[in-house]
Formats: structure tokens, sequence, C-alpha cells
């Protein structure tokens, strides 16, 4: 199992860092969590290098800099801090990415990727075993929306969703049972969100659930219409290559 070492002042951020890793779907064991300069120097001194070190700059006694002058660090470093001034530092010592707080779990997969493309350059076994839970691992859709409902909050699951409509810059959720929610995403956003396998943007206005494709209406040039449940005042009119992504997406998805 590939090894991570966090060095970090902060506990709340060493969890959130450990709940992203889990998040992410890595099998990766976190050998020591060290809030301070000399506890990390200490610990490198007699523990064998992990695969990849997440550091922070600012510790409760110092630059985290002054470990790389104290202990030879062979292991690719992930920089996470508050402070963008020390960039160029960071990139002189072993830093191979350097990101800013808050952490971002995509940025966090990009420099972990790059970590490992420099531990394969090496034939590193734990990074080597790190690329393929990587490569193999399923990607995570949302699956609840907590939406606001007069004076009280409701959980709504993804299956209870028929679509997604945007009106006027703001955005809704449907429920099967013609419940009307606003939410905060945009359709932008719930396109990345959502499972492929179940929603389709059909249109600029609308992200359906395959199970409130009611009826689908074949109109001029290759175009569709479709008829949505619950129902809408007038049946959706997709573009001609909306309509060719919409069929050959039912075709895939029935199988």
């Amino acid at each position: 199992m590939p090894s991570v070492l966090i060095i970090e002042d902060e506990l709340p951020n060493i969890q959130r860092l450990e709940k992203m890793l889990h998040v992410l779907g890595l099998d990766i064991k976190v050998t020591a969590s060290l809030q301070t300069v000399e506890a990390s120097i200490k610990w490198l001194k007699t523990h064998e290098q992990p695969d990849i070190i997440f550091m922070d700059i600012r510790l409760t006694d110092g630059l985290s800099f002054e470990i790389f002058s104290r202990v030879t660090i062979t292991a690719p470093v992930i920089f996470i801090t508050a402070y963008d001034e020390y960039a160029l530092r960071a990139f002189e010592v072993n830093g191979v990415d350097y990101l800013l707080k808050p952490l971002e779990a995509d940025k966090l997969e990009k420099s972990i990727r790059k970590a490992m493309s420099l531990g394969l350059q090496g034939s590193d076994a734990g990074i080597l075993q790190l690329f393929k839970s990587m490569q193999t691992k399923q990607p995570i859709y949302r699956s609840r929306f907590l939406v606001a409902y007069r004076d009280k909050y409701i959980l709504v699951m993804a299956d209870e969703i028929a679509y997604f409509t945007s009106e006027n810059k703001a955005t809704f959720l449907i429920t099967s049972t013609s419940q009307r929610f606003m939410i905060d995403q945009t359709l932008e956003v719930l396109e990345k969100e959502m499972d492929p396998e179940t929603f389709f943007r059909i249109s600029r206005q609308f992200i359906v659930s395959i199970k409130s494709i009611h009826k689908i209406h074949q109109s001029f040039n290759g175009q569709l219409k479709i008829e949505l449940l619950p129902a809408l005042d007038d049946s959706v009119l997709m573009s001609r290559d909306k309509s060719n992504q919409l069929k050959k997406w039912l075709d895939q998805s029935a199988m």
C-alpha cells in the first residue's frame, strides 16, 4: 500500500486532507501526521521515506523549508499552504506541486498524478500501486441534495429526481412527485456531478433522469421532441446534435 506523510500544524487540515484522499478512493496509508519542523526532521531521520509527502510551509516552530537543509528528502513533495509567496522556494527543493488552501479535490488528484509520474520513472513499487488504484477507481457522483423548504430542510435523494431546469438564471430541482426546489448549482456544475448513466442534458435548460423521459417524438431535420414526467406545458425540442447523442445514450443505457 502506498505510504503518505502529512506535515501540517493544524489538526482540522490534517483531517480534511485524509478525508479528501478517502473520497478520491485512493488506497493510501497515512504513516504519520507531524505538526512541527523538529518532529518532522526526527521522523524522517528514523523512518523510511514515504511515497509522497504533503507539506504545509508555515509550521508552529518555523518554515518547513528548514527540514530540507537538515534531512535529505527523496520522496516527491506536494506543498499545501494558505500563502502564495513561497512557490519559487517550494520548487527549488523537492516540490512537485504547490496547492493553495482551501484544498480542492480535483487539484489534489492532479498533483498526486504528477507525483506518481515521477515515482514511476524510478520504478517505485508504492507509486506503481497508487497509479493502478487511480486508474481503476470509480468516479463518485452526487447522491443527494439538502434543499430548503419553507422553514426547514429536506433531503432529496438522486433517485427521486426527475429533472433539473434553468429559468431566469435560477436552477430548480424537480422530483418525480412534482416537488420543485431551487438549488445553488448551475446546470454546468450538475452535468459533472450527476451520474451520466442516469442523467442526460437534453438542452441548455434541462438535465433529465432517464426515468423522466415519457415519450420521444421525431421532429424536423433529425430533431427530437421529448415529453417529460412530471409533465411540462410543452415538450422539449432538442437540437439535431443533442438528439443523436440522446439516441446513443439511451441505446447504451439500455444494454
